[in-house]
Parts: structure tokens; C-alpha cells; sequence
């Protein structure tokens, strides 16, 4: 394999695709793979659903893979093509082989990405680090975005908390199943453990960074000024990554066609933490 800059060793990258793998175990929606050649490197996607289907391209948390849409995609992949893609510059499946730099060339990976996979306008959903992503995509590629969904959008409407660097730094030094879980929005939440292999993909993940992308800049009303699509953000209850009131505050005062909501008894992660909810949110917001 090509020597990825995602990843700080080989064998950490070995390992990653082991644990990757189980945890597509947890897919209950058949899908395939694709690796996209892009300037920067190989991304790659898992497919879902019937393709002549309307696009729906999902963007996941950092450090989660696109495995971490696993309670999501048989609901989602129903009425709709899902393209879940790897962030190429997470320790993840996609390959980066060249420094991402500025926020125009996290925009233009992603645009790569998606004219190799044949779609030319779509949905996009983004999720932590990966909303601002998708909003990023949209602000610059707008006619290109049927409509945006950003769930627990870092650095996207309000800046992230410096304590959450602690969260993050804790993962890297000593990940354990508690750290991970609280990091995740999950130790909070009267849910059942996360699958084991959830655990490790993450933690050798987290372990694994090797920087080569780009911290998100705060996104400002100038960004979204060509963004004239539907948008809908979804909060946690107990956010800790940022100060939902302020992003929502933001959000409102920023794009017109918005419909914004705080899940309840969720934090960051709500994706997983209310599948069942978050799911049924997103189809009503597609299909109005």
C-alpha cells in the first residue's frame, strides 16, 4: 500500500482497516466500496442503496470513519443512493498523499470526490468536524447542494470549547473505552455500550493522527451569503464541544431557509445517540 500521510505507521494503518472492517459487520444495509482518485489522494466511499436513487452524501466525525453511520444507513438508504466517504485527512480508508492546505482545498477534495463517484448536486450531511465540511463544500460549490443537514457542526457557528483540546488530547495519550465514550457523547446517555469494535476503530484512529489537513476557521455570514438551499442543524441537549445557544443564535442570524432544532437528551455525537430520532429528522427535512 502507498505510504499514507493520515497515518503515523503502517502497522497503526493495518490495524485501523482490521477494526474498520469489523465494524462494517455492523452495516445492516448491503453496500460496496470505491476508492476515487483525487489531487490528493485516494478517497474512499461506501455506497448504499439503489443508485438512480437521489444523492445523498454523508460526511462523518473525526476520527469515526464512515462506519460510525451504522444505526443510520438502512433507514437513510431506502429512498436514497448513500455516499458515505472517508475523510482523507483522518486515519481512515482514504489515502491523503499530499498536505490538504486552506479551507478552498478541503472544498476542492471533496469536489473531486464526488464527480469521480458521478454525482453532480446532492445532499449533504455532516456530522462534528464534518459538518463544518459540508458547510464549507456548500458555501463554495452551492449550486452543487440540493439541501444541507450539519449535526453538531464544530467550529462552524460558534468556536470550540478550549476544553474540548482536553478531550481530544486524552484520546491520543490514553484512550479507554470510558475516555472514548464520554468523548463521544455517549457515557452520558442511557444507551447500551458501544460495539467493541466501534471502541478500536476509534482509539487506533485517535492514536494514529499524523497532521496533514487543516483545523477548521470559523465560518462567517459571508460564507453562507450563496448557500440558498434548505438547511437543517441539529444540536445535543448537552453539547460540550461549543455553546449551542450562541451557534444557534448564529445560525438564524445567517441563513434564511433554516430549520434548527436541540435534540433532547443528546450531546455531540447525535447521530448515534438518537438514531432512531435523528433519522426520521432527516427524512421529514429531505422529503419537504
Amino acid at each position: 500500500m502507498e505510504n499514507a500521510l493520515n497515518f503515523r505507521t503502517q502497522k497503526g494503518r493495518d490495524d485501523y482497516y482490521k477494526a474498520y472492517e469489523k465494524t462494517l459487520m455492523l452495516w445492516d444495509a448491503a453496500y460496496s466500496e470505491k476508492y476515487i482518485t483525487t489531487s490528493f489522494g485516494e478517497s474512499h466511499c461506501l455506497i448504499c442503496g439503489d443508485t438512480s436513487n437521489p444523492p445523498l452524501v454523508l460526511l462523518h466525525a473525526a476520527s469515526c470513519g464512515s462506519t460510525i453511520w451504522y444505526p443510520n444507513v438502512k433507514a437513510l438508504s431506502e429512498n436514497y443512493a448513500v455516499y458515505a466517504i472517508d475523510l482523507i485527512t483522518d486515519p481512515s480508508k482514504s489515502t491523503l498523499l499530499k498536505p490538504i492546505k486552506g479551507k478552498e482545498q478541503c472544498a476542492k477534495w471533496l469536489d473531486e470526490t464526488v464527480n469521480g463517484l458521478g454525482i453532480s448536486d446532492f445532499y449533504i450531511c455532516g456530522l462534528s468536524i464534518d459538518g463544518w465540511n459540508a458547510a464549507n463544500y456548500a458555501s463554495q460549490y452551492p449550486r452543487k447542494v440540493r439541501k444541507l443537514m450539519l449535526l453538531s457542526p464544530v467550529q462552524t457557528f460558534a468556536k470550540m470549547y478550549f476544553s474540548f483540546f482536553f478531550k481530544i488530547m486524552k484520546m491520543g495519550f490514553k484512550p479507554t473505552r470510558k475516555s472514548v465514550e464520554e468523548y463521544l457523547g455517549w457515557g452520558s446517555q442511557k444507551e447500551a455500550p458501544l460495539p467493541d469494535s466501534v471502541i478500536d476503530q476509534f482509539t487506533i484512529s485517535a492514536m494514529n493522527i499524523n497532521p496533514n489537513g487543516v483545523f477548521p476557521k470559523m465560518l462567517n455570514k459571508k460564507a453562507f451569503a450563496d448557500v440558498k438551499v434548505p438547511v437543517l442543524v441539529l444540536f445535543g441537549e448537552n453539547e460540550f464541544a461549543f455553546n449551542a445557544e450562541k451557534a444557534t443564535a448564529t445560525a438564524k442570524a445567517v441563513i434564511d431557509d433554516l430549520e434548527i432544532e436541540t435534540v433532547r437528551h443528546t450531546s455531540h455525537l447525535i447521530s448515534v445517540s438518537a438514531s432512531a430520532y435523528v433519522n426520521d429528522r432527516i427524512l421529514s427535512f429531505l422529503e419537504r
